[in-house]
């Protein structure tokens, strides 16, 4: 009888250890509270309680091994919680696309997204050299472009102070061979959503190509590309050569680029009764050659 008592105050004594293990390396791997410990007072640890990732275990990201982990319970344990911080359980490649290249919808899926397949997927750049600078925001700083593309100044007026994401669009999905220049669709809708001009950006505008191709607005100096550029025969087909006509946007409004009888009219006023409203380039040709005045 005393044996069978002693039997099995063993098998309780073996499975209380086993469970009381098997807890503490849940305790150690998987329990946000075990990091806290040292970390609940600095400024990382704040802010993971407020970010988005504050249901992720720190575990998940920060991956140390079961000898690291016993370890930092020993010296608190024995030491209490230290001075300092130590360094430790690096976040290693990988950790993010265990939830964000998953496919599982619960997450943001960032590798169909177009800066992402660029950066994350293409050219393997790690998630933490642009998302780091956020400590747990994970919200890439207004200065980690500059790392790597350098101090590329936005010289338009009204544009200087906005973020590369706002033209460069890392979620927007991914194209065959598309890269982050902002496409016309792209410069458009902030535009609109803003309110700025909204009339010179018509659908039916007669130029349906890139903003990129006249607007330039990381060139240091002259960040509108002149017309002549494209137009390079302008200046001497019809009245195009004639003095005061050298300057497009004097008679062709910006973005739509058609000149109407309003815009003559804002030079020869004289004219307004003449001929009534019939479009004044119906007579005066300004494509045809027109001879210059002596």
């Amino acid at each position: 009888m005393r044996r069978r008592v002693l039997l099995g105050a063993v098998i309780v004594a073996l499975g209380g250890a086993a469970l009381g293990a098997m807890r503490l390396k849940i305790y150690v791997a998987e329990d946000p509270g075990f990091c806290a410990h040292c970390h609940k007072t600095t400024p990382e640890f704040s802010a993971w309680t407020k970010g988005q990732h504050r249901g992720i275990p720190c575990q998940s990201c920060h991956h140390g091994t079961s000898e690291q982990g016993l370890a930092m319970l020993r010296t608190f344990v024995l030491e209490g919680t230290p001075a300092k911080p130590r360094r430790h359980a690096e976040v290693q490649v990988g950790s993010c696309a265990t939830c964000h290249l998953s496919h599982d919808p619960n997450w943001p899926q960032v590798g169909a997204s177009r800066g992402h397949r660029i950066h994350a997927v293409e050219r393997k750049i790690p998630c933490i050299k642009c998302h780091a600078a956020g400590i747990h925001r994970f919200e890439p700083a207004a200065g980690s472009c500059k790392e790597c593309h350098g101090p590329h100044t936005v010289n338009l007026a009204g544009m200087h102070q906005v973020h590369c994401f706002a033209c460069h669009n890392f979620t927007t999905p991914a194209t065959p061979g598309g890269d982050l220049k902002p496409t016309r669709r792209d410069c458009l809708a902030c535009h609109r959503a803003q309110g700025v001009l909204q009339s010179r950006f018509p659908d039916d505008a007669p130029m349906q190509f890139a903003c990129s191709a006249c607007h330039k607005p990381h060139v240091a100096t002259a960040s509108l590309v002149p017309c002549t550029s494209c137009h390079q025969t302008i200046g001497i087909d019809g009245l195009h050569a004639r003095r005061g006509h050298a300057r497009c946007a004097d008679c062709h409004r910006e973005h739509v680029w058609r000149s109407e009888r309003e815009d003559c009219l804002r030079c020869h006023p004289a004219t307004a009764s003449h001929f009534g409203d019939k479009p004044c380039g119906e007579c005066h040709g300004f494509k045809a050659p027109h001879p210059k005045p002596e």
